[in-house]
């Protein structure tokens, strides 16, 4: 019997195999409340053909089976003379182990195809996490249950084993939230929590930092860190007089939502909201962000027995190193350190063994990188750019969490984590794979060409860029070289030949699916800038308006029509003079605000 190990999407069937009409699933062996994965695989499976009602006897007969002597979080498959058994190590084993068996299959639309054989899901990095970022009116904040739950289920079906979710109504923007608003996103935040232990997937948390709502006490405010990005100015110095009261407080509200909830770690965060430039918390890193969320582990605990503490060093510099290294000596309640910079896998680490073995994990940026706004122009697939950074991190780390700002960069994720579950792998085979199961009917070898073609022209960016959404399009459409213009325009125009190409491969029942639309819609836009040097013009405003349904972004969209911020993933649909001219009006109202918060923090 053979043995693919992970690459099954890559098997072709030979003499051994069977051609199949239908699927059924045998969930005896499990306990009742895991019955629920048999639906699961049917419903991805019934995505991808029509059942046949007429010749059950060509029906797969899958069985699926917990059996811990695997070991760790292992599963194994078989396939032999119509029959399939799933058998996984644990539950989230179990999944995974039914997501290889299914990008196994060759579907033609009626029917698919198996090769009988071994499969197997052996992850050499134990931590693999997903954080949904579900603010700014971005994708998961107005999804909807249904939607946001059946993407992380299918994000588990790759073998992810663990979410991070913020649980409560972002801060900053809680004042133009209504009731509706926030009850909405509660009911996802319960469903994701409920999915989340159903699935047996680790459920993470945010620990707390110095971020306070915007109502909050003049006095409390934070002397700002003006060279760190992200800042929304409302971070408080827990030095000031009733200001660390107030903080743990928060703390304390946040836990209480908690309740209920089978959380297992609580993550902390520096900067990116966060920090505080005054005498006695600086440097913010090494010393008043440790003393802080010393104090909020205790109140996290209450959350439940052996919670998992993750202290992120995002935009630490050499100072905060310096004094976290120090303290990392000294303390013995941190379980993970989260270390990575948007760009290289932070030098200070490759250079420094961390203290007492600590495990680390990486942060990958997989959403913010090379345009803006960001998911305005589609998907945005990145394979190279995330294999180079993965080699660059592999032997100093033991896992990741992504940092996700909607679903335009599916691609991403899936590169990543294959790359974590098996460095071994090349990027090529993850791509066939991916081609094989969200594009049925494609060519694989095409889809690999294509998504690195759409990589080769993504980064937009020029010296000394200013502006918000749609401005680095603009400005390098107008200043570039005339010889790379033509180049990219060159390059696009190929991307969107092969686009068509793969679209017309594509069977019927699958064309139509959002990952793909993202993806096709990319290539259009690019195609119809570099051809017309104009980010309004007719063929991409039509992907655009496809775009803001597809990401939930209607109400960025309004608020940007309003001159308000209206976040930054929905397309640039207003036209560049208008842009640019409130650009200047945003730039020009940021000095301010940072003036007048120096001035209150003397």
């Amino acid at each position: 019997m053979r043995i693919v190990v992970l690459a099954a999407a890559l098997l072709s069937v030979g003499a051994q195999g069977g051609v199949y009409t239908g699927i059924e699933t045998d969930v005896s062996a499990l306990p009742k409340k895991k019955a629920f994965i048999g639906r699961l695989v049917r419903s991805r499976v019934w995505d991808r053909m029509m059942p046949s009602t007429f010749n059950k006897k060509a029906d797969l007969k899958v069985m699926f089976v917990i059996d811990e002597s695997l070991g760790g979080e292992n599963a194994a498959v078989k396939v032999a003379n119509g029959r399939a058994e799933v058998r996984g190590a644990r539950f989230r084993a179990l999944v995974a182990g039914a997501g290889v068996m299914m990008r196994a299959m060759r579907f033609n639309g009626t029917s698919f195809e198996l090769a009988d054989g071994e499969y197997r899901f052996f992850p050499k990095k134990p931590f693999r996490q997903v954080y949904f970022a579900r603010h700014f009116e971005n994708f998961y904040h107005r999804a909807s249950t249904e939607s946001y739950i059946r993407y992380f289920e299918d994000l588990m079906l790759w073998g992810l084993n663990a979410v991070h979710d913020p649980i409560s109504y972002p801060v900053c923007e809680s004042l133009k939230a209504d009731d509706v608003d926030k009850a909405a996103f509660n009911a996802v935040s319960l469903a994701l929590s409920r999915r989340a232990e159903e699935m047996d997937v680790d459920l993470t948390v945010p620990g707390g930092s110095n971020v306070g709502p915007i109502t909050m006490p003049k006095q409390y405010r934070s002397q700002h860190h003006y060279e760190r990005k992200g800042s929304t100015h409302y971070n408080i110095c827990p030095e000031r007089p009733g200001a660390l009261d107030y903080l743990l407080k928060l703390r304390a509200d946040h836990v209480g939502q908690c309740r209920g909830m089978q959380i297992t770690g609580c993550r902390y965060m520096p900067y990116d909201e966060g920090g505080c430039k005054c005498e006695k918390c600086y440097p913010w890193g090494g010393n008043g962000y440790i003393r802080l969320i010393e104090k909020f582990r205790d109140i996290n605990n209450a959350l439940g027995p052996g919670m998992k503490h993750i202290v992120s060093t995002w935009f630490f510099d050499k100072e905060d190193w310096d004094r976290f290294y120090a303290y990392l000596e000294k303390q013995d309640w941190i379980d993970y350190i989260m270390a990575d910079s948007g760009g290289d896998f932070p030098k200070y680490i490759r250079e420094n063994p961390v203290p007492k073995n600590i495990p680390v994990i990486t942060f990958p940026e997989i959403s913010m990188y090379g345009r803006y706004p960001w998911g305005g122009t589609g998907a945005n697939p990145q394979p190279a750019r995330f294999e180079r950074l993965f080699r660059q991190a592999e032997k100093y780390v033991m896992g990741f969490s992504l940092y996700s700002e909607g679903i335009y960069e599916d691609v991403n994720k899936i590169v990543i984590n294959g790359l974590y579950v098996d460095p071994s792998r090349t990027v090529d085979s993850i791509l066939a794979e991916y081609a094989n199961w969200e594009l049925p009917g494609s060519d694989p070898a095409d889809f690999i060409s294509f998504v690195k073609k759409l990589e080769s022209i993504y980064q937009m960016r020029i010296k000394g860029r200013k502006g918000i959404a749609g401005v680095s399009v603009t400005l390098y459409l107008r200043d570039a070289p005339g010889s790379e213009i033509s180049r990219r325009a060159a390059v696009a125009k190929e991307a969107f030949e092969l686009a068509k190409k793969i679209d017309g491969g594509i069977i019927p029942r699958c064309r139509r699916n959002w990952r793909w639309r993202q993806l096709y819609l990319r290539a259009q836009i690019d195609e119809s800038i570099y051809r017309t040097r104009n980010i309004r013009n007719p063929d991409a405003v039509l992907a655009y308006g496809e775009l803001i349904d597809l990401y939930n972004v209607q109400r960025q969209v309004t608020e940007l029509y309003e001159n308000r911020y209206g976040g930054v993933t929905a397309p640039p649909m207003m036209d560049p003079g208008r842009i640019r001219r409130e650009g200047a009006v945003f730039l020009k109202e940021k000095k301010m605000n940072k003036k007048n918060i120096k001035d209150k923090t003397k």
